[in-house]
Formats: C-alpha cells, structure tokens, sequence
C-alpha cells in the first residue's frame, strides 16, 4: 500500500533534508582540512606543543564529516526506499550525534574562561623558552606582533631575565613594553570557541528537524505495511 499524500511530502523532505545533511558533512570534511593544512592558522596553532590540540580538533571534524555524509547517505536510502530499518538506525545514529554536540556546545560556553590559564600557561611556557626554542621565538613574535602586546602577562618584566643575561627583548616590547599578550590572545580564542559552539548547538537544534522527520516517517510505513 502506498502512502499517503501527506507521508509522501514528508518522505521527500526527510529526502531533501539529508541531502543537505550530507553536505554538511562535505562542509565539516572541508574545515577539518583548511584547519589541518591552512598556513594562516599554522602560525598561531603550530609555534607550541600545547597547541597540538588544535591539530587533534582537525582530525576530529574530517572523521565526523565523514560520519555526517555516511549517515545522511543512509538516511537518502531509508527515505526513498521506505525501509524501517534503515530510518531505525538513522534516527539512532543522529540521536547520538545530537547528545555530543549539544554537550561539546554547553561544555565550550561553561569551559570558556578556564580557556584564560590555559592560554596564559602556553604564552608563559613561550616566553620562558624565547631564547631556547625557534618554535617558542616565532610563536611569541607572531603573537607579539598580531596582537601588539608583550610578554604573557606583564609585558616586557615577563622577560626580565633577558636584562640579566644582556639578550634583547623582542622587537614587539619596543613598541607596546606595558601591555601584555594573554588578555588578547584569550580574547581571540575565546571568540572563535564561541563561534565552534555556536555552530555545534545550531546543528544539533537542526538534527532534531531531521529525528522528527524519521520518526513520523517510519511510524507512517509500520502504519501502511500493518
């Protein structure tokens, strides 16, 4: 028996609706990428150890663009094919990953001022191996002239050991001696942790267009094939 006019228009959104899900998947695939190999977010991401965590979140978003695209293939099939099953475990598979970003979401808004020691310990831990390490020399001078600061904390003090040794400052505490480099840094990456949250919340509000639709789809076709 076939379904009827109603079931049927939702059939084909809950067909349109993974198509752009899938596309989601090729976008999110697409970031993890850019974030992995772009040079213009190497020079504040890959001057530290510490920072290593971003190239982790990279290799994370390709997997979960890869999982989004698995998914919203499966849920093109289960749609067009009318198979239980298949929006079973489609309904399944997007319950889960709407429990992990809604909780990656809250979790970046609630964490987010933790983010200030963590940025201070990373700048701090630069500042002290300036003079020792080329990775912690042009991470700081990339911060140092971006953000027109000094030091981690303090500005220029934060190097007072340099005086001791005779070793010049670096050129950027010529300029801005007094202002310290946490305050914008945090700044800067508190924001973009805000926009990842952002989008984490939204999509996981989006998917739950998408469990409704498998829902009432699915019940439809148990309805019909009774």
């Amino acid at each position: 028996m076939a379904l009827g006019s109603c079931h049927t228009c939702i059939k084909y959104l809950m067909f349109a609706f993974n198509f752009l899900f899938w596309l989601l998947g090729c976008a999110i695939l697409g970031v993890g990428i850019w974030l992995r190999v772009d040079q213009d977010v190497a020079q504040y991401v890959n001057k530290s150890d510490g920072f290593n965590i971003f190239y982790t979140l990279s290799y994370l978003l390709i997997a979960v663009g890869i999982i989004i695209m698995i998914i919203g293939f499966l849920g093109c099939c289960g749609a067009i094919r009318e198979s239980q099953c298949m929006l079973g475990m489609f309904f399944v598979c997007l319950f889960i990953i709407f429990a992990i970003l809604l909780g990656a979401g809250i979790w970046a808004v609630v964490a987010k001022d933790s983010f200030r020691d963590w940025t201070g310990m990373m700048l701090d831990d630069a500042v002290k191996n300036y003079y020792k390490d080329e990775h912690s020399k042009n991470f700081m001078d990339t911060v140092q002239n971006g953000f027109k600061c000094c030091g981690s904390y303090k500005g220029v003090v934060d190097y007072g050991f340099a005086t001791i040794i005779n070793l010049d400052v670096p050129e950027a505490c010529d300029k801005y001696p007094l202002t310290g480099c946490n305050e914008k840094y945090y700044a800067f990456m508190a924001e973009y942790c805000m926009i990842v949250a952002g989008i984490a919340i939204g999509i996981a509000v989006i998917l739950i267009l998408g469990m409704i639709f498998s829902m009432v789809l699915c019940c439809a076709i148990r309805d019909v094939n009774a």
